[in-house]
């Protein structure tokens, strides 16, 4: 939705522009797909400081629009992950750039601290599976980048490129692990028994 994309950039820009770690629109998108993924709940003070990155102070006009916009791409979010058509899809190329503009990085990052805040939770069941699934996200974050098994895996360009790339199968992965119901995941073609 390019008119949301647009209204939520206005409404973020000023705040990027003061505060560096305040997530920017893909990182938003991260943000609000992980807790698409694995709902945490969050007040929408606690979700807005998340995304500000400490308490903030809007207008009521501006809140309650950016609250709507937060509201709009969450929804379309969960319909990509339960869309027949075209699916889920991020808001950037899932690839990493080599400036510092990198939207992927970005989009991961946001996805990360959103993940972090209700972490017992993905963890809960599928443990060994969604460490799995989660680490081209944790690759592509930049957020692991001390740790020498991330460093390694960063060196080699195709596995990090190859990494990437799969990205979207693994967040579908992910959501079908975390909210389709036990029936559905052990049945044939998904038919409940």
């Amino acid at each position: 939705m390019p008119n949301t994309q647009a209204s939520v950039m206005a409404l973020l820009q000023p705040f990027i522009n003061q505060n560096d770690g305040v997530l920017d629109y893909h990182g938003l998108h991260g943000f609000l797909t992980a807790l698409t993924i694995c709902p945490a709940k969050l007040s929408e003070q606690d979700r807005n400081e998340q995304i500000f990155d400490g308490e903030i102070t809007l207008p009521v006009a501006t809140a309650r629009e950016l609250n709507r916009l937060i509201a709009v791409m969450q929804t379309g979010i969960d319909r990509g992950f339960n869309d027949d058509g075209d699916g889920f899809t991020l808001s950037c190329e899932a690839e990493l750039e080599d400036h510092d503009d990198d939207a992927l990085a970005s989009w991961c990052t946001g996805f990360m601290v959103a993940h972090f805040t209700n972490e017992q939770d993905w963890f809960a069941n599928h443990e060994q599976e969604v460490c799995e699934l989660l680490l081209p996200v944790m690759l592509a974050s930049g957020l692991f980048d001390d740790e020498p098994e991330f460093q390694e895996m960063r060196q080699d360009g195709r596995l990090t490129e190859d990494m990437c790339g799969q990205i979207p199968e693994v967040l579908m992965e992910l959501y079908l692990m975390l909210n389709a119901p036990d029936e559905k995941k052990s049945s044939p073609a998904g038919r409940q028994r």
